[in-house]
């Protein structure tokens, strides 16, 4: 009897030990592993070539291929970072980036564009994008115009574009800003003729006499830090040389205007000639 016994006791403890055992093995795992994280640069790099492609690049000019829906094909553009300027604005951590598009074969009076982006930048250095203003034109012969970051106030920075106008007769000069003040919102916040002389018109009278223009006109504008904890600038603007009216030099302050997120320029810093 004990013969039969012991052999069938030893296999039931062998099978207990085996449940046990795989009692004691963790779980496989079917979820995918996650993806390693980025770096804050990576980051930045991964939100503009999901953007504009591949070739994207933080420094120098890379080639594109824009489908035109006037020519019916593919047009040749070359792009570049032309602005990139890290920020603090209400204690978040941005990153303003713009990006210009100079169109081949364009042209004279075609504009070229920018892109206005603004990154923002987690406490683990995730990126997300905070705020845009895209396709905003300038410039002249397909290349846009001249773009800096500046600070605007103790909460708003700004994207600053120069650019330059030929017509007939007549030079012109633009300042335009788009500004943002960590309130989701890029906005455009106003432009003045920075320079205006109309030095190659000719002006006849119906008599037949004829005189060359006489403008020569600056608004030099900048913002005023005087009192930086305001929260927005002011523009402060000088108004010299030859106007309509005569010479002038006199000073300007234009306050910004946080109903309409714009500086309320007057339409005399905004002529193309005199009456």
């Amino acid at each position: 009897m004990a013969t039969r016994v012991f052999p069938r006791l030893i296999s039931l403890l062998a099978v207990a030990l085996l449940a046990s055992c795989q009692q004691g093995t963790p779980a496989q795992d079917d979820a995918p592993a996650a993806k390693p994280k980025l770096s804050y640069e990576a980051g930045v790099m991964a939100v503009l070539q999901e953007r504009y492609g591949s070739s994207v690049q933080l420094q120098g000019q890379w080639t594109q291929q824009l489908s035109d829906a006037d020519l019916g094909q593919a047009r040749p553009v070359h792009r570049d970072i032309c602005a990139d300027q890290s920020i603090t604005v209400q204690n978040g951590s941005y990153r303003m980036l713009a990006v210009c598009t100079a169109y081949d074969n364009a042209s004279p009076i075609e504009l070229g564009s920018t892109d206005f982006i603004v990154l923002q930048r987690a406490a683990d250095d995730g990126v997300s994008v905070a705020a845009e203003l895209l396709g905003q034109g300038s410039g002249t012969g397909g290349k846009p115009g001249s773009v800096t970051a500046l600070q605007m106030g103790a909460n708003a920075w700004a994207f600053q574009v120069d650019d330059e106008l030929v017509v007939v007769g007549a030079l012109m000069r633009n300042r335009a800003w788009y500004l943002f003040d960590g309130d989701k919102t890029l906005s455009s916040a106003g432009w003045l003729r920075s320079h205006l002389d109309d030095h190659n018109a000719i002006d006849c009278n119906a008599s037949g006499n004829c005189s060359h223009g006489r403008l020569d006109l600056n608004f030099d504008a900048v913002p005023d830090d005087s009192q930086p904890q305001l929260a927005y600038w002011p523009l402060r603007v000088q108004e010299k040389g030859r106007g309509c009216a005569g010479a002038v030099n006199k000073s300007h302050s234009i306050d910004y205007d946080t109903a309409q997120l714009r500086y309320p320029i007057p339409s005399t810093m905004q002529i193309e000639g005199c009456n």
